[in-house]
């Protein structure tokens, strides 16, 4: 059975600090607009 030829690329190496600032940025943006919108209906659902 023949060997599989192993490819050695040199892989460069990702700031992955960056990347997950941003993710965690983008995260808490997502959950405050969920959070904030669920106050604003719940505020209008005990105004009425």
């Amino acid at each position: 059975m023949p060997q599989l030829e192993k490819s050695k690329k040199p892989v460069a190496p990702v700031k992955k600090e960056k990347e997950l600032m941003g993710t965690l940025y983008a995260v808490f943006g997502v959950g405050l607009f969920i959070v904030l919108s669920w106050a604003a209906v719940y505020l209008l659902y005990l105004s009425r």
